[in-house]
């Protein structure tokens, strides 16, 4: 747990992967272009993962009858927020285009409330105290619901019912700190021992491709994105950003223009990295179906840096689990 909640202190295991990355992608199957979802796309499915800890993660599920070439899209609200903001509005819209879409309730918001008997019966987890946020519980979502979200992705993965390999998370003001996070560690993830040479081993992350900022909040108590940013921006992870943000949004104070300067400071920025502002005050999710063409930009920002990129489905099991 120490570990995982403390990857901004060791960088050092991102660089132990690093090879592996960048030969990895290289080699990867010739790059695919995906067309639309035109086979009807299955039912959403809500469902409740479960945290290590015990607490209940509630999802909601778009599959894509793309199968196993389908791209990931995850999606994460902002404080006081829930997934069914994108449940109604965008989500169907990324499944549409052939995506596998998840939508998340972070810990104390939506549907992911832990009870008082899941409390065990603990009188000072009721009412709105429970609700509180502090820094244990941001930290918990970095290390213990992103976490739980990456387990269902790789059930999933191994089902062949999407490619995880190929992941993009939208996030929004509280969630972006905690997104960035959940990127530095997936990044640092030591690959399986499996094969005699780095290049070969089967990596256990290395999965976030692209993430999609919305109005990003600078830190939250026990999470801070700079710290993060710093080394998720580097050119040989190659990870995509969008960050973007109401042009007079009151409560942004230049945090997005901060974030937004702090990772096109990286090589190469221009060909991954993109800043808009949208005209009015609105902030965060509240932006989406508000006709001010986020959701166009996002999808063109995804086609390119997401769904383009080379990397065909592999098993991500590692090798002497295999059956093979």
């Amino acid at each position: 747990m120490r570990n995982l909640l403390h990857c901004t202190k060791t960088s050092h295991l991102i660089y132990s992967v690093f090879t592996l990355v960048s030969i990895s992608l290289i080699s990867s199957s010739a790059v695919f272009a995906q067309a639309k979802d035109t086979k009807g796309p299955p039912k959403p499915q809500e469902m409740t993962l479960t945290a290590q800890g015990g607490w209940p993660i509630a999802i909601t599920y778009f599959e894509s009858s793309n199968a196993s070439e389908s791209p990931v899209v995850v999606l994460l609200h902002g404080k006081g927020g829930s997934k069914r903001v994108w449940d109604q509005q965008f989500a169907p819209i990324l499944q549409q285009n052939g995506y596998a879409v998840v939508s998340v309730d972070l810990r104390k918001h939506g549907k992911s409330q832990l009870t008082a008997a899941d409390a065990g019966g603990n009188q000072n987890q009721k009412g709105s105290s429970r609700d509180k946020l502090s820094a244990l519980d941001y930290r918990a979502m970095v290390g213990l619901d992103m976490e739980a979200v990456w387990k269902f992705l790789y059930e999933e993965h191994q089902k062949k019912h999407l490619n995880m390999q190929k992941t993009a998370v939208i996030a929004s003001d509280m969630s972006v700190p905690i997104v960035l996070n959940y990127a530095l560690y997936d990044w640092s993830k030591i690959p399986y021992d499996d094969a005699p040479v780095l290049a070969a081993k089967t990596p256990k992350g290395q999965t976030v491709r692209a993430l999609v900022l919305i109005s990003p909040d600078a830190s939250v108590p026990g999470v801070s994105a700079s710290r993060a940013a710093v080394k998720v921006k580097e050119p040989i992870l190659g990870v995509s950003f969008f960050v973007c943000t109401g042009a007079s949004d009151s409560l942004d104070r230049g945090s997005a223009n901060k974030l937004y300067t702090l990772l096109s400071s990286a090589q190469d920025s221009k060909e991954r990295m993109y800043f808009k502002e949208y005209p009015g005050k609105l902030r965060g999710t509240d932006m989406i179906g508000k006709r001010l063409g986020l959701e166009l930009d996002i999808l063109k920002f995804l086609d390119k840096h997401l769904k383009k990129l080379p990397g065909d489905w592999s098993d991500r099991r590692p090798r002497y689990d295999r059956d093979e």
